[in-house]
């Protein structure tokens, strides 16, 4: 086996260094041949070649921000998309808090706070209402940057009230035939219900919320005098709680591979002739020292991922489909990502190493979904959480949904806090679940947990009662009342972590990425191998799979991998032109 160990902060000097000469050579040296986007760029290591990758960031900064072709770019990506299109990046510039050298009142411009509070920080997650929501803040803003006064804002009121009265009225398909200019107006519900109960209100006990934001703006002191552009309430957040302790990917300080496999690598063109990719791309600010760590790293991971996977080598870029990017892509909040609408795998110029066989993961999924509609389906989505079409055989099918229930079923459990003080209990159950708390010594996770495997139907909704019938059992006999239970269900572990951690990772493509990862660096220690650009950091807890349901996963992965490497379909370069 052959042991490389280098650290992408070898490439860079630090401001001591810079003053001298140090020869600290992270891998060894690697005569290469001048290609075309070499002469071109003026670089050895960091230049674009094969064909060009629409959508990097530094094509972006060439378009005006949020026009429609910008919007057209960003949909290439949907998650970049999802970040970019929001309240704060359109409203940056638009703040009431500066409206005083403008001639506004302090009143007028309070009031415009308010209205703009009540606007989504995001629109729905497609296309066409990331549109919508675009036009209805410029056209929003438009409005709002002409009311100054008391007098002027109240017209611009009553032309949103009757825009978003429109607006309503589209959503209704009788009215919508009759009168179908209405649809014009329906971009108005784009920036969500609070903004819509602002002008309209939902009933005759809840009129529309506008009188109450004028009566606050002008009739109390709040809106006076601008104090209001400066104070903050009192042990007020500047961002939002996260549902569990933010998590982050572990980066190797070095990269440190043990391997036979020979990547065949020197180059960024030697990725296309030995992978297949479509193109490479490099960012504006990617250097040479950093092109060359990770084109270097990077085919070293892809041959290593492809002899775990016993895959042709050319079946890492699903032969000439993908196309990969370093520090070109993204907002650079994620260490990498892949676009499914590109099909582009993007990894950042200083974080993105232990990333790639997550990102590879995406792509896979979502490319095995576009294979089973014979790439004639317009919609890029994963396989995992849809219906795959009927160009992927059975057998590979029946193999993927035993792996992703594995990946989600199972027999977790969650914490329950008890209230305190303890609550009465809610409902009544028959003498034969009150029965299991005595039959298990008065132990309210083992009742809970033999009443799971019982023949009795307990719903999702009725374990937390239970629970706190037996909480208030004990209370009666005098015993000890835990602080907390434990509520059975049938999802795994790994699973209900994901739901603790928000929505992001609870999904299904989500999931099988993790899984996919803890499975590939299973599989490398194994083999006495190691890869940490590959992947690394995922048996030290996190969101991975851990203990008994992580062999289990790693077994229906095997299952599947068989099954799906005998079908051929990853084998043959013919299936994907």
């Amino acid at each position: 086996m052959e042991q490389l160990s280098f650290s992408f902060f070898d490439s860079f000097p630090t401001p001591q260094q810079s003053l001298i000469t140090l020869t600290k050579p992270a891998v060894p040296k690697i005569e290469i041949q001048q290609g075309k986007s070499e002469i071109d760029s003026g670089k050895k290591y960091s230049y674009d070649c094969g064909e060009e990758l629409l959508g990097a960031r530094k094509h972006l900064a060439a378009m005006a921000r949020f026009s429609a072709e910008w919007q057209k770019e960003i949909e290439r990506d949907p998650t970049q998309a999802f970040k970019l299109v929001c309240k704060d990046e359109l409203l940056h510039e638009f703040r009431p808090e500066l409206f005083h050298e403008k001639g506004f009142s302090s009143q007028a411009a309070f009031a415009i706070k308010l209205i703009l509070s009540r606007v989504s920080q995001r629109p729905g997650d497609d296309p066409e209402q990331r549109e919508h929501f675009i036009k209805a803040l410029e056209e929003l803003q438009l409005r709002l940057s002409e009311a100054k006064s008391k007098e002027k804002l109240r017209d611009v009121i009553q032309q949103l009230r009757d825009d978003v009265s429109k607006a309503r009225w589209s959503t209704y398909r009788l009215k919508l035939e009759s009168e179908p200019e209405l649809i014009k107006y329906r971009f108005w519900l784009s920036l969500g219900d609070r903004f819509k109960s602002l002008f309209l209100g939902s009933s005759s006990r809840q009129p529309a919320g506008y009188h109450a934001l004028l009566q606050k703006a002008f009739c109390t002191e709040e809106g006076k005098e601008w104090r209001w552009a400066s104070s903050k309430k009192r042990g007020q957040s500047t961002s939002r709680k996260e549902n569990k302790e933010r998590w982050q990917r572990k980066v190797p300080d070095e990269v440190t591979r043990l391997s036979k496999e020979s990547s065949g690598v020197a180059r960024p063109d030697d990725l296309i002739e030995q992978y297949g990719f479509r193109g490479i791309q490099f960012g504006n600010w990617v250097e040479d020292e950093a092109g060359r760590y990770h084109v270097l790293c990077c085919g070293n991971a892809l041959a290593d991922l492809m002899a775990i996977l016993n895959l042709p080598r050319h079946a890492a870029s699903l032969y000439g489909s993908l196309g990969l990017a370093f520090g070109a892509r993204g907002s650079g909040a994620a260490v990498a990502h892949y676009e499914p609408t590109s099909n582009v795998m993007n990894i950042t110029k200083i974080r993105g190493g232990g990333a790639l066989c997550h990102e590879w993961a995406h792509a896979l999924d979502f490319n095995l979904y576009t294979y089973s509609h014979n790439n004639e389906n317009g919609k890029r989505v994963a396989l995992s959480g849809n219906k795959p079409g009927a160009f992927l055989p059975l057998d590979v099918i029946h193999a993927f949904r035993d792996l992703m229930k594995e990946i989600k079923e199972g027999e977790g459990r969650f914490a329950f806090t008890v209230p305190d003080p303890l609550p009465r209990e809610v409902s009544a159950y028959n003498s034969g679940v009150v029965s299991y708390l005595e039959r298990h010594n008065y132990n309210v996770n083992a009742a809970l947990m033999a009443l799971k495997n019982s023949n009795y139907r307990i719903t999702s909704r009725m374990w937390k009662d239970i629970g706190i019938m037996y909480c208030n059992i004990l209370k009666r006999e005098g015993m000890e009342v835990p602080t907390e239970f434990y509520i059975p269900t049938d999802e795994s572990y790994f699973y209900l972590d994901a739901k603790t951690r928000g929505p992001y990772w609870k999904r299904d493509h989500e999931l099988f990425a993790r899984a996919f990862e803890a499975w590939i660096e299973d599989e490398l220690n194994e083999r006495e191998m190691t890869n940490s650009y590959l992947v690394c950091g995922t048996r030290f807890g996190g969101p991975y799979p851990q203990g008994e349901e992580r062999e289990s996963i790693n077994d229906a992965f095997r299952s599947w991998w068989k099954v799906l490497n005998e079908s051929g379909i990853l084998h043959d370069d013919q299936l994907w032109i």
